[in-house]
């Protein structure tokens, strides 16, 4: 009779357990790590380089998503890295299931990392660059402690079903490894090789809101969820752009109606560079709200454009002159009458990108960015020190993480054709 209540008060246990991991999500564990645990780099990173040697100790910038990132190395260059041999979900361009876990485990992995170090595929060589042409392919290996054994991220996702392998074992150094790894969890079908993602919308119906409704209650619109905006398109910044609602939205928690902005990156269609300011368009998306780029709409597709506009169609805002920060205006396009330049960050070499530092007539600091994707772009000689101009720009969220990951909220140009032409303009 006790062996009987024992089983039972068992069984009680064992399906409370369940109920409470369903109600929490994903599990709380990690999975088995065998084939991580015993791969070890072997290879001499010591006063090497990667960009030279293909090794090297870096110092983690960023970590962008769950199979890339960002790091510095000796000579204070940036190496925007792409993981060699696996490929994660999705989490920034679109959103897919367990990509935001993914990104999630390798940022925790590296930002608490005690030492970093990368290797390319060939040792004593340049490193290989990816499809992309701007990210370098490499194995990374991090220390969770002093006196921990280096431990491959690569493979490690893999053990911890983030991520597929998607490389062939003859052709890398590590692949014969990585193979058995992704053999022996691949029939499991845990997380990315069949378990749901319980935070991703799997709905394919379209959910019609407003960029008012969204920013509001963002928490109501599941990650990945089928968004259909109808909106007018106010900046173009290269092929993305900063659009806004046709109308007002009232929105009763704010007790006002709003006309709400936001940021929609291109995610890789070419179709939104066709559209110009003031045409109202149509589209399904996805929403995101990372750390990295902010809260932005990604992954757009059945574009259609409802009315043609000629740029006189957009109202852009005057920014208050007792405004301290710009955070409250984040997706908005805004005009700023006195801009005062304190200062012009250097010029990247590859992408002409820079940084205009400068106080608001109150005194505010606050720095304009003339983005990689902008074209054309406000010429790096236009700006000058002690001049003040005007301003018409788009609110963006920056982390800088050269700077401790401070977040900065920033006025991103856009480009100089069209109505954006006098967007950068001398106060006479």
């Amino acid at each position: 009779m006790k062996m009987k209540k024992r089983k039972i008060l068992y069984s009680f246990l064992a399906l409370f357990l369940a109920f409470f991991l369903v109600a929490c999500g994903e599990k709380e564990y990690n999975f088995p790590t065998k084939h991580t645990d015993e791969l070890r780099l072997e290879t001499e990173y010591e006063n090497k380089t990667f960009l030279e040697a293909g090794i090297e100790l870096v110092t983690l910038l960023q970590a962008i998503d769950g199979d890339t990132a960002h790091f510095q190395d000796a000579a204070k260059r940036t190496l925007k890295v792409r993981f060699l041999g696996i490929n994660t979900p999705e989490s920034t361009g679109q959103i897919a299931p367990w990509g935001n876990q993914a990104s999630a485990f390798t940022k925790s992995k590296l930002e608490n990392a005690f030492e970093i170090v990368i290797e390319a595929e060939v040792i004593g060589q340049a490193p290989e660059i990816d499809a992309t042409g701007s990210r370098y392919l490499a194995y990374v290996w991090y220390r969770p402690s002093k006196n921990a054994e280096f431990r491959n991220l690569n493979l490690e996702l893999i053990e911890q079903c983030y991520t597929f392998f998607t490389g062939l074992e003859d052709n890398l150094k590590y692949g014969d490894t990585f193979k058995k790894a992704y053999t022996t969890v691949y029939p499991k079908k845990l997380r990315v090789f069949g378990e749901p993602d319980p935070d991703f919308d799997y709905n394919v119906a379209e959910r019609e809101v407003s960029i008012a409704e969204l920013k509001y209650f963002l928490s109501s619109f599941s990650t990945g969820t089928n968004l259909k905006i109808t909106a007018r398109v106010v900046r173009l910044v290269g092929n993305s752009m900063f659009i806004e609602d046709v109308e007002e939205k009232f929105i009763e928690d704010a007790g006002k109606s709003i006309k709400g902005g936001i940021f929609l990156y291109h995610s890789f269609v070419s179709a939104l560079g066709k559209y110009e300011p003031g045409d109202i368009i149509s589209f399904n998306c996805q929403a995101s709200d990372s750390e990295t780029y902010g809260f932005q709409l990604v992954n757009p597709r059945n574009l259609r454009r409802i009315e043609e506009g000629d740029g006189s169609d957009v109202e852009i805002q005057n920014l208050p002159e007792d405004v301290t920060s710009l955070k409250d205006y984040e997706g908005l396009v805004v005009r700023i009458n006195e801009f005062t330049v304190t200062g012009i960050g250097n010029q990247n070499e590859e992408t002409k990108a820079f940084t205009i530092f400068g106080t608001l007539k109150n005194g505010t600091s606050i720095q304009v960015r003339v983005d990689a994707d902008t074209s054309p772009k406000l010429a790096y000689s236009s700006p000058k020190k002690d001049e003040t101009y005007t301003v018409v720009g788009g609110v963006s969220r920056f982390v800088d993480f050269y700077n401790d990951g401070e977040v900065i909220y920033q006025i991103k140009l856009g480009n100089q054709e069209g109505v954006g032409l006098y967007d950068f303009r001398l106060v006479k």
